[in-house]
This record gives C-alpha cells, structure tokens and sequence, in this order.
C-alpha cells in the first residue's frame, strides 16, 4: 500500500500530482510511504500510522509492555457529586485525627514532576457515604493511599506524570501507576515515562492530531512498552527525577496554600538605595 502524507499543504492536488509522477518514475519522495496493511496489527488497536517505521511497530513485539511485573495503572473514583464530596485542602479540618477528608489526585493542569494535591474527598469510615450514593463509582480502592505516579487522564497537552503521595486517593480523571514500592522503580518510571520516546508511542496509539484533545487511558499506559533497565540505568533515571521533582516542588514553598509551604516568600532587596532628602 502507498500512502502520500500532504498535510502541509493547503492545496494537495498539485503536490499529489508530482508526488505520483515521481513514484512512476521510480523516485521514493519523502512524503511517500509504502506500508504492509498487515502490519498495524503490531501496533494495539491497529492505527493506522502508515508514516512510522517498521523498526518502530516492531518494538510493540519486541519490548515488554508497561502492564507486568509489579507495575500496574488504576482509574480510580468518580465521586458523582464533586459539590458534595470534594473541597480544596484549605477548605477541610487540618486535624489528621478527624480522618474524614484525604488528598484527592484529580487530573489538574499540565505538570510533569511534580504538582501538589490540593483536593480533598470525603472518605470518612472507609468511604461508607460514597459507597451509599448511587451516583458514585468506586474503583480499585484497594489501591488508595499507596504512594505511585499519577496524570490527568484528558488534555490537550502532553502526558504531565507526576508523583503521587502515600495517603491520597485517586480519581477517574486521575489515573495512578503503582510499582514494586521496594525499590526505586517509582522515580525511574517517572523519568522514562516523560521521555520523548515513550510519550511518541503513546501518541501513535491515539492517533489524534496535535491539536487535538488526548484521553491517556489507562489501558493506553497499561499496552505502551517499555524498554528494560539495568541498575545503573535505573539509578541515574531516578537521579534525574528526583532533580527535576525537588526543583518543581521548591517553587510552591512559598506557596501557603501548598502542601509544600514552609515560610512566606522572602520580600526582594533594592538594587538601588531608597533617594534621601536633604533639610
């Protein structure tokens, strides 16, 4: 099968005309490509990326997927009633012996790294009042309060991972990764995942455009493959994210509605002594 990629251009027919003039003549313009149909089959759900190489569909046979071996992707609460059962963290009881309300990862705006649960749900006796309202769906609440990575499930900006604390609960527009918690696999994951490299293999599974609007399901991250890691390989990726996390968090230490608050920012100096007014 040929295909002929003319997205560029806002009149194709020209440039269709020469780019099949050229194929005739036996020439191989950059814009054409020439696929085996068969083989979308190795990408999950089949897109149709015909612009891929081979070399990279093969790697959807060739490396294990993210799903196995201790790693796993959850979705998790939609309370039905976000007035009823959300708050913001300032808004709820700072008493940590009134255990009703617990950190609420919600999805939020593009931040990868880092970004502080500054929601609340109200999970008061194991969440028995959600669990009575019809129009609540509970998920995986086996998975609750472990510590893992979390993302905003919908967004027309790239895939924003980040941390996610021990003690919070996640919701279905706040998917949650969770790894074997023994070692550092959290931190590695984090930084490979924000890597260019995967971040193009979830896109080729979606297939949408640059503009478009992204659900990073959590069966997407679940099917995306990952290459494997050595100790040292493991080692530096943790190194890095943990930089790149430290540096993000250190900016909302000033921030008073922050988990992250530690003293108020401290007032700029004058570069220049105030003007004094002789008698």
């Amino acid at each position: 099968m040929i295909c002929f990629r003319l997205l560029d251009s806002d009149d194709p027919a020209e440039p269709l005309a020469q780019a099949v003039a050229k194929v005739c003549e036996g020439e191989n313009p950059p814009d054409v490509y020439s696929v085996n149909p068969t083989s979308f089959r190795k990408v999950p759900n089949a897109p149709f990326a015909y612009w891929v190489s081979e070399r990279i569909r093969n790697l959807f046979s060739e490396l294990p997927q993210f799903e196995g071996d201790e790693r796993t992707a959850k979705q998790g609460l939609a309370s039905g009633d976000d007035f009823r059962f959300v708050r913001t963290t300032w808004e709820t009881p700072s008493n940590y012996q009134i255990k009703s309300w617990f950190p609420f990862a919600k999805g939020g705006s593009y931040s990868p790294f880092y970004a502080d649960v500054y929601l609340s749900v109200n999970w008061g006796k194991d969440g028995t009042e959600l669990d009575t309202f019809t129009g609540s769906v509970i998920r995986n609440a086996d998975f609750y309060f472990r510590p893992g990575l979390t993302w905003p499930r919908r967004t027309t900006s790239g895939m924003s991972m980040r941390i996610m604390p021990q003690n919070c609960v996640f919701a279905d527009k706040g998917p949650a990764a969770f790894f074997d918690m023994g070692n550092s696999d959290a931190w590695a994951f984090l930084s490979l995942i924000q890597a260019q490299a995967f971040q193009a293999l979830v896109a080729l599974q979606l297939a949408a455009g640059d503009a478009a609007a992204r659900s990073y399901e959590v069966g997407v991250i679940q099917r995306t493959v990952i290459p494997p890691l050595d100790e040292k390989s493991s080692a530096n990726l943790s190194t890095f994210a943990h930089s790149a996390w430290s540096t993000k968090r250190s900016t909302d230490t000033a921030n008073q509605t922050s988990h992250a608050f530690y003293a108020p920012a401290l007032t700029p100096r004058r570069t220049k002594p105030l003007p004094t007014h002789s008698s």
